[in-house]
C-alpha cells in the first residue's frame, strides 16, 4: 500500500493471539482516516465522484473519513463491482476490511462446507 507521501506502508495483518494471525486486510486500518484523493486512487474512480459522495453522505466540508465510512462508500461507489473487488479496493486503501465469513466460527468457510477437522459436531464426539 502506498501512502499519499509516496512511502510504502506494509499491510499490518496483526497477531490476534499466540499462534493466530489476522488475514491481510482484517486487522489493518482500525483508527485510520482517508482523504478524497486516497479513496479515488484506491477505488479507481474520478476524484469528483468521490468528492460528491463525501458531500452527499457526510456533508459539505468533509475532508477525511474513517474505515467504516470507507466501507459504506465502497458499497455506494463500487455498487456494480463484486464483493471481492470492493474488498480489494478497501485493502488497497488501507481500510479495515471485515471478512465475510467472520460469523461462521471455527474455520474460514460456511459451516456446511467446513472441513471435518474444524466442525464442532464431529462424528465420534458423542460418548466414546
Amino acid at each position: 500500500m502506498t501512502r499519499p507521501d509516496g512511502q510504502e506502508q506494509p499491510i499490518r495483518a496483526g497477531i490476534k493471539r499466540p499462534g493466530e494471525y489476522g488475514p491481510a486486510g482484517e486487522m489493518q486500518g482500525i483508527g485510520e482516516t482517508f482523504g478524497i484523493d486516497e479513496v479515488a486512487a484506491a477505488f479507481g474512480v474520478a476524484r469528483e465522484r468521490v468528492e460528491a459522495a463525501f458531500t452527499g453522505e457526510y456533508g459539505a466540508g468533509t475532508e477525511r473519513i474513517d474505515s467504516r465510512q470507507a466501507q459504506d462508500l465502497s458499497e455506494l461507489i463500487l455498487t456494480d463491482e463484486p464483493l471481492d473487488a470492493r474488498q480489494a479496493a478497501l485493502m488497497k486503501l488501507g481500510a479495515f476490511t471485515p471478512r465475510p465469513d467472520h460469523e461462521w466460527g471455527a474455520g474460514e468457510a460456511d459451516p456446511a462446507e467446513e472441513s471435518d477437522s474444524q466442525r464442532e459436531d464431529q462424528p465420534g464426539d458423542q460418548g466414546a
